[in-house]
């Protein structure tokens, strides 16, 4: 499992599945499918297509979106943090 490779930092437990077990007092996948969830929701709904070479950069966005979720004014913290950022010029945007 690729989870096991993680920093020690990283605190991970699993469920088991094929004994029937989907979660296990605050172990559960809820929050992992509830992501998954929310990221093909904005491909199929917003883009319709997106290409390998900009992957991760959708997955950073929504991740960001995930873990910010309840935040009370997460429209203005994502100005704020847009306006504090370099920019990413077009022309590396789009380099092979």
């Amino acid at each position: 499992m690729v989870y096991r490779s993680l920093d020690s930092d990283f605190r991970r437990e699993s469920v088991n599945h094929i004994e029937k077990e989907w979660a296990r007092g605050e172990v559960s996948t809820n929050s992992i499918e509830g992501f998954w969830s929310l990221f093909k929701r904005g491909i199929h709904g917003s883009w319709h297509h997106i290409s390998p070479k900009h992957l991760q950069r959708y997955l950073d966005e929504f991740a960001y979106r995930f873990n910010n979720r309840r935040a009370a004014d997460l429209f203005g913290q994502t100005v704020v943090r847009m306006a504090n950022t370099i920019p990413l010029p077009y022309k590396e945007l789009i380099s092979e």
